[in-house]
């Protein structure tokens, strides 16, 4: 028999309600929870979710009257962003 262990997870019906319609789409919660856990654990930089979702954010702070101003990079030769950031958003700009 499989050695299992049980963990209790308390959602908030308002705020998490874009995860409980995932959940309630799933046909097996318990290998969807995990295999989503797994890939959250297994990524190791921006994942285009990540860069949509920032997106999305500067979205709501612009609509709610928020002025978004970027920051000037330290040089013209030097970047504010590390190099492997950069990579993937001109890798990214290419698709």
């Amino acid at each position: 028999m499989a050695d299992k262990m049980f963990v209790t997870v308390a959602f908030d019906r308002q705020a998490d309600r874009d995860i409980l319609r995932w959940l309630e789409a799933q046909e097996n919660r318990s290998a969807a929870i995990r295999e989503a856990l797994r890939a959250h654990l297994g990524r190791g930089g921006v994942t285009l979710a990540d860069l949509y979702q920032a997106v999305k954010d500067l979205e709501r702070l612009i609509r709610s009257g928020v002025v978004v101003a970027a920051a000037p990079a330290t040089s013209p030769d030097e970047p504010d962003e590390p190099p492997d950031l950069a990579a993937a958003l001109e890798a990214l700009g290419k698709l």
